[in-house]
């Protein structure tokens, strides 16, 4: 029925055009979705969290191969 108003309504042009009644459950809670700001302090966390880490691996480099003894509790 659909496909038939859109014909009399005269809405298709010559292309072919394919419609099904695809559901997809939508999410959009806080944590879940990112806007431009969000996606560039996320971007800043991680470069900083790799600066950090590579710091630490120069200052382990700088100590020598001295590996720590493990904690037992």
């Amino acid at each position: 029925e659909f496909v038939t108003l859109c014909r009399k309504l005269d809405l298709f042009s010559a292309a072919s055009v394919a419609i099904d009644g695809s559901k997809f459950k939508a999410v959009n809670a806080r944590d879940k979705n990112f806007t431009e700001a969000k996606m560039k302090r996320r971007l800043e966390r991680i470069d900083e969290s790799i600066a950090r880490y590579l710091s630490q691996l120069e200052t382990a480099d700088r100590h020598g191969d001295a590996v720590p003894e493990a904690k037992v509790a």
